[in-house]
């Protein structure tokens, strides 16, 4: 059985992926600066790629105790991300140059791309030049036997072929190479010119340095120069444990900037032989470098002023309110009666605030247990937890510290935690505590004084304004009982792992959605109804993948929603049954959902956990059940909504391509008709 199916590779999907995001960018029905945000987004998305999957890819064929087959299948799949890479970067770069630009300058936007420039613009150029950018420069010499500079992750450089000025004819000279680093931390990236008549004139900071290039070697001739950005390995494994961790995650944290390079991305005009200079001068591997257009670090397009005053964006809809929670003195009081549902970013994420604040300064609340993964700097949830403790709250956090490129921001929020008197739970090594629970504890009597909130996303008042998440306020008991034995056990007061209502990885999980699976497979060859519908980043366990193809070819109608990663493949006849869907809007859909049937009783999950091998063995995650009947009916609405979008919603087909389902329907986009359904609501 097993021999017989086939998986898409996990990286190769990825990239299908943050293909569909650049189809975004390629929307005209979009308003201009969307369309550029999504260019930042594919950006910056595959630069994290590099440095985390690329290089994971190199550590495998470096390492001596790696067999050779698996060296093989690395280089094979670095050789395969190389050519997906090549033909999107080259779509990428046409985008912007034959789309986005042009309609910049329709509406009254001109970035200039090299080329003669304004006679207005002239003196400007210089003198910005002068005041602004040269006493931040530091140009260096190339030399093949000489490595003069370091060049750093993530920087934007340009580099200079040019000649003396002594001898006239500089067919027979040698030519010199010289570097600069870009110093836009100094300066924008992107420099507004003076206008002229209603057009708005803005250059890129290293086309400006570029047009200043003399000055810079007034004893030389300029002969050309290109932009290069290397990408080094960014990946590193942490087993220390306590102020040890700290100690070691700093050290590696460091260490990033120094790490070997696995990608050099250089303007594909430029000549071989400078090319070859560069990979012989900083010790580059030629198979690491790609060829793309004039510009680099695109991610900062994001940042790309819009001087004029026209809308160019995509309004966001005003969070709506929650009307029990607005007419209630207290939060309490209401999840006393109720749970209640928070979605995001259509609800407003001041009620988390609210409830932690109240907490901070209610006399019966003993006890305040929550775990920290991402938060945003000068986090209003931290601020809360802090009051709590200062106000004699018991206050712990259980902190993540190995989340991936938010490390030092952890341990800088974890020690003024401290500092404040919260005690700090740093997680187990090889375990990442990647669960989204907050759970006070009250002294009072009954089941219902103690309440818990339960998300599928950060505790992070900035991306809840633009990913889609759940958060669950409960007071059942059945619940709350167990997140006292699941934070027991991250303190390491319990070993019990004896979950019946939350689902519990690495413990329970697995189990019990195979379990729940075979269910539906048992139903469906009674021939009695068996659906089943997954929302989930990624999908890459090939445990659960094979429990799903078991599920199809037992004749259940399996609908999945994948955001990114997915190695299940459609179309075959174990999986004749399941279909695969992709949606990519305004907002970043990441909240999981899991929908079965259950012979009608329809059973919903909320979760923190995708159904990737990392998620279900190595973290530490919860999937919490809803009991709410009208909670449930409001999360399959929105689950049908999204299957049935006919503008953002793509299937993902055998090849792994995205395609629209425009149908011919009325237009029907799920997360306008989300926000729709929600605001009718009497919450």
């Amino acid at each position: 059985m097993g021999k017989e199916r086939i998986f898409f590779k996990r990286d190769i999907s990825w990239l299908s992926f943050n293909f569909r995001v650049l189809m975004e960018a390629q929307d005209e029905s979009l308003p201009l600066f969307d369309r550029i945000r999504f260019l930042s987004i594919y950006s910056s998305n595959l630069e994290e790629f590099f440095r985390i999957r690329v290089s994971e890819h190199r550590h495998t064929i470096q390492q001596k105790e790696t067999d050779e087959q698996e060296k093989q299948k690395a280089e094979e799949t670095l050789n395969e991300i190389n050519a997906v890479v090549e033909k999107q970067q080259l779509i990428y770069d046409r985008i912007f140059t034959k789309q986005i630009l042009p309609s910049l300058a329709r509406n009254g936007i001109t970035l200039y791309q090299g080329g003669e420039i304004l006679p207005i613009h002239e003196e400007f150029i210089r003198t910005y030049f002068d005041e602004e950018i040269f006493p931040y420069l530091q140009p260096v010499l190339i030399l093949k036997d000489d490595i003069h500079s370091f060049l750093r992750d993530k920087r934007l450089y340009l580099i200079i072929r040019l000649y003396k000025k002594a001898l006239p004819d500089t067919s027979e000279q040698k030519p010199y190479y010289a570097l600069i680093k870009i110093p836009y931390a100094k300066v924008p990236r992107f420099i507004e010119l003076p206008t002229k008549g209603e057009q708005h004139y803005l250059m890129f900071v290293e086309d400006l340095i570029a047009k200043n290039l003399p000055t810079i070697f007034p004893g030389f001739v300029i002969d050309s120069h290109y932009c290069i950005r290397i990408s080094r390995d960014a990946d590193f494994t942490i087993n220390a444990t306590g102020n040890n961790l700290v100690d070691e995650i700093r050290k590696n944290v460091n260490k990033r900037k120094l790490g070997t390079p696995n990608r050099l991305v250089y303007d594909s005009r430029m000549p071989q032989e400078f090319l070859s200079l560069l990979c012989e001068a900083y010790q580059i591997a030629p198979n690491r470098c790609i060829p793309a257009g004039p510009y680099r670090t695109l991610e900062d397009l994001i940042k790309l002023p819009n001087p004029t005053q026209r809308t160019l964006t995509e309004e966001i809809p005003k969070p709506l309110r929650v009307t029990t929670f607005d007419r209630a003195n207290s939060i309490y009081e209401v999840i006393k009666q109720q749970d209640v549902l928070l979605h995001y970013p259509y609800h407003s994420f001041d009620y988390l605030i609210r409830f932690l604040a109240e907490s901070a300064y209610d006399p019966n609340v003993k006890e305040i247990k929550i775990t920290q993964y991402r938060v945003a700097e000068n986090s209003a949830v931290i601020h809360s937890l802090i009051t709590a403790a200062k106000n004699g709250k018991r206050v712990t956090v259980y902190v993540e510290l190995k989340a991936r490129f938010d490390e030092e921001n952890n341990i800088e929020t974890s020690e003024k935690m401290q500092q404040a008197g919260i005690r700090i739970v740093y997680s187990q090594p090889g375990l990442k505590v990647h669960a989204k629970i907050a759970l006070v504890i009250r002294n009072l009597p009954g089941s219902a004084a103690d309440t818990a909130y339960l998300s599928t996303g950060n505790f992070n008042e900035k991306t809840a304004r633009s990913y889609s998440d759940m958060g669950l306020f409960t007071g059942r008991s059945g619940i709350i009982n167990e997140l006292k034995l699941f934070f027991s056990l991250l303190e390491g007061e319990n070993k019990t792992t004896d979950f019946k209502t939350l689902l519990v990885s690495p413990f329970n999980m697995v189990e019990e959605l195979k379990s729940k699976l075979l269910r539906e497979a048992e139903e469906a060859r009674a021939g009695r109804k068996a659906h089943v519908i997954l929302k989930v980043n990624g999908l890459q366990d090939k445990e659960m993948i094979n429990a799903l193809y078991d599920a199809s070819e037992a004749g259940v109608q399996i609908e999945i929603i994948v955001r990114g990663i997915c190695c299940l493949v459609p179309n075959q006849p174990y999986s004749r049954n399941i279909r695969l869907f992709r949606l990519v809007d305004q907002f970043l859909e990441h909240a999981r959902v899991w929908y079965f049937y259950a012979g009608g009783k329809e059973e919903i999950y909320l979760s923190s956990a995708d159904w990737m091998k990392r998620n279900l063995t190595r973290r530490i995650e919860t999937a919490f059940p809803i009991y709410n009947p009208q909670i449930k009916n409001v999360i399959k609405q929105a689950l049908l909504l999204q299957l049935n979008d006919n503008q953002k919603m793509c299937l993902i087909d055998e090849n792994l391509q995205n395609i629209y389902q425009h149908n011919g329907k009325d237009p029907l986009r799920a997360q306008v008709e989300t926000y729709r359904m929600l605001k009718e609501l009497d919450w």
